[in-house]
């Protein structure tokens, strides 16, 4: 099963750079990103064909190859986010992909 997810990963994946919280090394990984649904009527939205989603949270599906840490921030599409919450996901004893919540990064004070 891990396979199949890594071949979809290379086939359809959005191209995504990953950059450490510790070292600042920056790594291109395919992946998913997407914008969570809205929830919650004080969250800033966008509306799509497919209704209200956040400009805050995204969600990222991404190989086992990378394992992600709070901290971590991404590059996509002129967008920047930072890593909130991550965690491994297995099936069986398999681990198979690695899921992660972000939140768009706040620009820095000048």
């Amino acid at each position: 099963m891990k396979e199949k997810l890594e071949e979809i990963m290379r086939l359809h994946g959005q191209e995504i750079a990953v950059i450490r919280r510790e070292s600042g090394e920056e790594t291109a990984v395919l992946g998913f990103l997407q914008p969570f649904l809205k929830e919650r009527e004080d969250l800033p939205a966008t509306v799509t064909p497919l209704g209200a989603v956040s400009d805050q949270r995204w969600l990222y599906i991404g190989p086992m190859s990378l394992e992600l840490e709070p901290g971590d921030r991404m590059r996509f599409e002129g967008m920047r986010l930072v890593v909130q919450e991550a965690m491994m996901i297995c099936f069986r004893r398999e681990a198979l992909y690695f899921r992660a919540v972000l939140r768009q990064e706040k620009e820095a004070a000048q």
